[in-house]
């Protein structure tokens, strides 16, 4: 008798096994059902209309808040990875925003001669702007992995317009994510070699279609290491043609890579022009790809607080992009009549 009970009872356990192994087993392909489904969503609609927005907060913080579930489908076999460089990079707004705002902060305490808090502000930039590297980085990594490896030249099959869009930002935010990590005193660890790589890989994308942005990056890393530019090579003509397609097309990228390559170079006056031109090429944008005028909206917008706050304590005023405190004034012409 106990040992037919025995029998019995090893096989209620070996049936409770099998039927937790079927369970699991059809979790998994109901979870990775699920994942497949959200990217191919996100893919043909999600992106696509997120870039449309201009609201930048909004794009940053859905960065955010769908960056971990979006990548945890990629534990049960779906792959989101391409979705994974944009909200990545996005996310990574927040941080450099964030960074900014403390930037701002060290250059008025230094101006009212606050020591203590101006090195709280600076130590403050360090950290976020370590978070943003690390975001910044992991789109990049991300891209990595959905187009390489690659050998040495090589350019990735791209298939279709998306797939341009994430090399273009990816490879992006992987030069990005070196400054960030300059500015947070290299503690990330971003590998120096990027930048070479970025140079080279950018040949890989139809200038033109893309708004002048392929050129304009290396250009950019031409006027920062002018070892990597190639022989002949006029990086601020190609940035100036760079930024003159952006504003053609309606995505001005272009613009604020010219504005980022005078402010690393010390260029003032070329960084007022770009700080004037972009703001005076604002009606043409694509509404298609507004986010990413946005994103260089920002870019610039931040380069011109700096130069505000350092100059006058206080960032550039609401409407005034494109203008500075020493401007002269304008002269107007005053109707006696409007006076009666």
């Amino acid at each position: 008798m106990r040992s037919l009970l025995d029998k019995i009872i090893r096989s209620s356990r070996l049936v409770l096994a099998g039927g937790m192994v079927v369970a699991l087993s059809g979790c998994a392909m109901i979870w990775k059902s699920t994942g497949d489904i959200l990217v191919t969503f996100g893919e043909a609609e999600m992106a696509p209309y997120l870039f449309t927005y201009d609201d930048i907060r909004m794009g940053c913080m859905t960065g955010e808040a769908q960056t971990p579930l979006l990548m945890s489908f990629a534990e049960v076999g779906s792959w989101p990875e391409k979705l994974g460089v944009l909200t990545f990079t996005t996310a990574a707004v927040c941080m450099q925003q964030q960074a900014l705002e403390e930037e701002l902060r060290y250059h008025r305490e230094v101006r009212a001669g606050n020591v203590s808090s101006a090195q709280d502000a600076r130590i403050a930039q360090k950290r976020l702007s370590a978070v943003a590297a690390k975001r910044l980085y992991k789109a990049y990594t991300l891209m990595n992995e959905k187009f390489g490896p690659l050998e040495e030249g090589q350019c990735p099959y791209l298939r279709k317009d998306l797939d341009e869009l994430v090399w273009l930002v990816g490879n992006i935010s992987g030069v990005q994510a070196l400054v960030a990590d300059g500015a947070a005193d290299g503690t990330v660890g971003v590998p120096r070699d990027i930048v070479a790589k970025v140079e080279r890989r950018m040949k890989c994308l139809d200038n033109e279609k893309w708004w002048g942005a392929p050129m304009g990056v290396r250009a950019t890393i031409w006027s920062i290491l002018p070892q990597l530019a190639p022989e002949g090579a006029e990086p601020w003509k190609v940035l100036h043609e760079s930024e003159q397609m952006g504003f053609e097309q309606g995505v001005r990228l272009g613009s604020a890579f010219y504005a980022m390559s005078a402010y690393s170079k010390g260029d003032n006056e070329r960084l007022r022009d770009a700080i004037r031109n972009f703001a005076a090429n604002g009606d043409n944008v694509d509404p298609q790809y507004m986010m990413m005028d946005t994103i260089a909206g920002v870019l610039v917008t931040g380069l011109s607080d700096l130069l505000w706050t350092e100059n006058t304590g206080k960032r550039t005023p609401i409407g005034a992009l494109g203008t500075f405190w020493d401007d002269e004034p304008e002269e107007s012409e005053v109707d006696i009549d409007d006076l009666l």
